[in-house]
């Protein structure tokens, strides 16, 4: 095991790490833990080198999205759909 993100002898996109097609993370509302945990432990190559703080991450950029889905809803009640989408063409 090397340090940083991807090992310098890698020679394909599956030894630089996870390569994840196609996965829904969040169903119903849900986080999908399990079943993420299960491709990134389950790889190829050898799996995660930290499971946490792979969880952490992926689970802060759901919470980014969630706040962003938020704060856009807010912007449209408070200026309205058309005034919003005409500044997101700008």
């Amino acid at each position: 095991i090397s340090p940083g993100s991807m090992p310098p002898h890698s020679t394909t996109l599956e030894e630089e790490g996870c390569a994840i097609i196609a996965f829904k993370l969040v169903k119903d509302g849900k986080f999908q833990e399990a079943g993420i945990t299960d491709i990134l432990v389950n790889q190829k190559h050898g799996g995660t080198r930290n499971l946490k703080d792979n969880l952490s991450d992926l689970r802060a950029q759901v919470a980014a999205n969630n706040s962003g889905i938020r704060l856009l809803h807010s912007l449209v009640n408070e200026n309205g759909l058309e005034n919003v989408e005409a500044y997101m063409h700008f």
